[in-house]
């Protein structure tokens, strides 16, 4: 790709990882590229609990085909395949939900990361237009969806930190 062939999609994606808010993000240990082979991205994201003493690091897979008009499909991920869905007493409320099983309407396959900026559970129930705020857009930058799951990590973070305080 360095040549400059490629699809769109996939030139749009190496330009994304080039850019300032991505690599800004690397720099700063949020996140770290595991492998590219498109149209799969695989990356490591690293957050923290607010006095920096927890880090948690989950690796999460995006399949970046159609991208940017198709949001990326995202789902957690390890070298085994798809780690199981947490459990209620294995985290906070919001990374328990963003990480459930759940079936994409009409697919009858795993969703996804359950958030409105992922691309199967955007149209389930109308997330994503009830949620522009969290919604994809062609606009909006790779960066937009590598600082969600980096806020779904540091929240884990925060939640053990906090169970290990008391």
């Amino acid at each position: 790709m360095a040549d400059g062939n490629g699809t769109g999609d996939e030139l749009t994606l190496a330009a994304h990882l080039a850019g300032v808010r991505f690599q800004e993000g690397l720099e700063e240990g949020r996140w770290r590229i595991v492998r590219l082979e498109f149209p799969e991205l695989v990356v490591e994201v690293t957050g923290q609990d607010f006095t920096g003493q927890t880090t948690v690091a989950m690796a999460f897979r995006l399949l970046c085909d159609g991208f940017p008009v198709r949001p990326p499909f995202v789902e957690r991920w390890s070298s085994a395949g798809r780690p199981p869905a947490p459990q209620a007493h294995e985290g906070p409320p919001g990374v328990v939900d963003a990480f459930k099983e759940w079936t994409a309407d009409g697919l009858g396959v795993y969703g996804g990361i359950y958030r409105a900026w992922q691309r199967h559970a955007a149209a389930h129930n109308a997330w994503a237009s009830m949620r522009p705020d969290e919604a994809w857009r062609r606009d909006r930058d790779l960066s937009f969806i590598m600082e969600k799951l980096y806020g779904l990590v540091s929240e884990q973070a925060t939640w053990l930190a906090d169970r290990s305080a008391s």
